[in-house]
């Protein structure tokens, strides 16, 4: 027998808050505590040979500074946090997980029967010997398969007798896939869906604000002050642009994907994982975000230049970019060309203002001295 399938509530993971807030706080958490590692890193001086760019380049490029980051930051992540209360899910149902592993392992039973009462009826399928069926002299591979696929439907339905598969207790075999398919497969298909929807939506709204001037001067331009990436950098954005994306678009294709609050919440933690880190400005070996997206720091800090704005518009992996024709490779040697003239350019930039600095020292000096010797 199986367990009761009767629906209800689940107990709230954490004791003081429930489950559907979830999926917009944890992000929010997420973001700060990565963002602030990653700051401490920077402001420390360590791992200096993995970053990407050089102090000058952090000085005379990026246009909008680091307060105001923070700010429109916030301002992102409260647009969100008030969306995601008001789109809220707080009514999920589930069935037990007792309920459901029977389920899975009832399944499997019924699948297993039909396999092993079909096998003696693929040996009729000479389609490759020239034998004929039923008696008959001729080999049609039509008359075979229509011959078999008779003869299977004929018997496996009589198999499958719940009197004898049904009620009796489950092998082992079948609570094992049972429980790999409830905690495993099932919830990896889910993650999976939700990346590739989430990528393809991110990917061709994100170049949708790029190839439309209008979106681009007035709303995503403000992301693109920031041409040396930092961490907390990565939602340093114009809320027309946090609205319909992030704070509706997104969550849509969550629950589109089937992730319940608690999946949601972890796969918003993942993304933001992965946002921050693709915006933290150092290239650390064994980067975890390789893994969908090679080489994921470098493939989206190429957009960030003005040189590369025009690629490497996906937010996850590179698959769209690939088949669109608007992937390019950081180690491509224009782009590394490119990147060592910025570099060089920036040094110039950068001593130039420091000899403007020295050279107005003297001169603040001096008119000291005139003051207190006129005194």
């Amino acid at each position: 027998m199986l367990p009761s399938p009767d629906l209800g509530p689940r107990a709230s993971l954490l004791p003081f808050l429930a489950d559907h807030h979830l999926p917009y706080l944890v992000p929010v958490i997420f973001y700060w505590v990565i963002s602030f590692i990653f700051h401490y890193i920077d402001t420390r001086g360590l791992f200096s040979r993995y970053k990407l760019h050089t102090s000058a380049e952090d000085l005379t490029k990026n246009r909008a500074s680091r307060k105001d980051v923070i700010k429109f930051a916030l301002i992102q992540q409260a647009a969100q946090c008030t969306l995601g209360y008001l789109m809220a899910d707080d009514s999920e149902q589930f069935v037990s997980p007792e309920y459901a592993t029977a389920s899975w392992a009832q399944r499997f039973r019924y699948m297993r029967a039909i396999i092993q009462r079909s096998v003696p009826y693929m040996s009729n399928l000479w389609l490759w010997t020239g034998y004929g069926t039923k008696g008959s002299g001729n080999a049609s591979p039509a008359g075979v398969w229509q011959d078999a696929l008779g003869d299977l439907l004929g018997n496996t339905t009589r198999g499958l007798d719940t009197s004898r598969i049904g009620p009796a207790p489950f092998t082992p075999q079948e609570v094992m896939f049972a429980k790999a398919m409830y905690w495993v497969l099932v919830p990896l298909f889910q993650y999976v869906a939700a990346m590739v929807l989430a990528d393809t939506f991110q990917y061709f709204t994100h170049r949708a604000f790029h190839v439309n001037k209008w979106l681009y001067k007035h709303v995503h331009a403000m992301h693109h002050d920031i041409y040396v990436p930092f961490a907390y950098g990565a939602f340093y954005n114009h809320p027309l642009e946090t609205i319909p994306i992030d704070g509706i678009g997104f969550p849509y294709c969550l629950s589109i994907a089937g992730l319940d609050n608690r999946q949601a919440a972890f796969f918003g933690a993942i993304w933001t994982f992965k946002t921050v880190v693709d915006h933290c400005g150092y290239d650390f070996p064994y980067n975890p975000c390789n893994i969908v997206c090679p080489n994921s720091v470098l493939f989206h800090d190429l957009h960030h230049q003005t040189w590369g704005m025009k690629y490497n518009f996906s937010v996850y992996g590179s698959f769209w970019d690939w088949v669109m024709g608007t992937s390019w490779s950081p180690y491509d040697s224009r782009a590394q060309a490119k990147y060592r003239r910025g570099k060089a350019s920036a040094e110039v930039v950068a001593a130039k203002a420091r000899l403007r600095a020295q050279e107005s020292q003297p001169a603040v000096g001096a008119s000291t001295a005139v003051s207190l010797g006129g005194q």
